[in-house]
């Protein structure tokens, strides 16, 4: 009989504390809510509710979505959010925060920007980047790191790779090779006769070992690839010969370019860009 009471007391004991372990994983507070910290992409899920993912000190903290803000823009970037935060779909996922107002707290100040002549482009990273431009190649590494995190380089022949998600970067044919959220991305870009290749990889950086610090980094470089600028084609544009036209595309009207040019989107959630010239 004892041994059967002991017995119940002890499941009892552990049920009790399985519950509470359950119950206090998600502690973030719901309702009117705002808070500063850092937003990244979240994994897609046609269950879960939530497109990106709020750190607060580092830590995730809400699931986060919004009808009106371009959380999108803002990947990887110090935001201030305010919002109504709910539960989620499911009772062990984070909760949703419902974004009614976005602002950028890091701005430019986070950022440097980077002329390289050599490469012939322009392009912005954080400012915790360190670059070294040794000819026609830059690395990029992380304080304390051994290993650059992205290493730009230009070949003076060649043709884009066969395989890989073809697509326009800065109005340049490009090809992409790599699983989005895999931290390691080739990235293979037109420039006249010659091609411009980015190599970024997560997985080498020995500081690295929180998954959202490692989506975080990926997020700044989707941030970097997407800031890229050949300096060729702003000469082009200042002297009145440059590949942009006036005319706005996409949109909810699903405005099309003239022929020889395609729709640069510059605002994905919005779906809108600027016509730009086929490169031949």
């Amino acid at each position: 009989m004892n041994r059967l009471l002991s017995a119940a007391i002890f499941g009892a004991l552990i049920f009790s504390f399985a519950a509470c372990t359950k119950n206090t994983q998600n502690h973030a507070p719901l309702g009117q809510v705002s808070g500063t910290g850092t937003l990244i992409p979240a994994d897609v899920s046609l269950i879960r509710r939530g497109s990106h993912l709020f750190l607060i000190d580092g830590k995730q903290t809400y699931y986060v979505e919004s009808k009106t803000e371009n959380l999108v823009a803002v990947e990887g970037q110090t935001v201030y959010l305010e919002g109504i935060a709910e539960k989620n779909t499911s009772p062990d996922d984070l909760p949703v925060l419902m974004v009614q107002k976005l602002t950028s707290v890091k701005g430019d100040s986070g950022l440097h920007l980077w002329n390289i002549p050599a490469l012939d482009i322009q392009l912005q990273t954080p400012s915790t980047w360190q670059a070294t431009i040794q000819k026609s190649v830059a690395s990029f590494l992380l304080p304390g790191e051994e290993i650059p995190l992205m290493v730009i380089s230009i070949s003076g022949s060649g043709s884009l790779p066969t395989s890989g998600s073809e697509y326009y970067l800065s109005g340049h044919r490009a090809v992409r090779i790599g699983a989005d959220g895999s931290g390691k991305v080739d990235v293979f870009v037109e420039d006249n006769d010659s091609i411009l290749q980015l190599h970024f990889d997560v997985s080498t950086q020995r500081s690295i070992e929180r998954m959202e610090d490692a989506k975080l980094l990926e997020s700044e470089f989707e941030f970097a690839l997407n800031s890229i600028k050949f300096l060729r084609d702003k000469r082009e544009t200042n002297s009145g010969s440059g590949d942009t036209l006036s005319t706005q595309c996409g949109g909810a009207d699903n405005i099309l370019c003239p022929q020889g040019s395609f729709c640069d989107v510059y605002d994905s959630a919005l779906k809108i860009g600027k016509c730009r010239v086929i490169k031949q």
